[in-house]
């Protein structure tokens, strides 16, 4: 009788260690994002104004105002554009 309490008692303490070395966090994939410009919003990126439009008009995770190049092949200009992050 006593040797199988005994035994009962070592089997829930080596259980108690196993659990305790585990770790306490499942690993979890991180989300990728791809970004795409704003299809219809222009002009100066104001950032709420980004992020409420990709938010809720083109249903995007996010919206960043990104400084970005643009202009032709001889004048080049840098300015703040409104980007969208999508969930790939």
């Amino acid at each position: 009788m006593a040797k199988s309490q005994f035994c009962c008692a070592t089997f829930f303490a080596l259980l108690i260690c196993f659990l305790l070395l585990l770790p306490n966090e499942m690993p979890m994939a991180e989300a990728t994002f791809c970004k795409r410009p704003a299809k219809y919003l222009s002009g100066y990126c104001y950032p709420d104004r980004c992020y409420n439009y990709c938010k809720y008009t083109e249903h995007a995770y996010s919206g960043k105002c990104i400084w970005t190049w643009a202009g032709d092949h001889d004048h080049h200009h840098k300015h703040l554009a409104c980007y969208c992050f999508y969930k790939c």
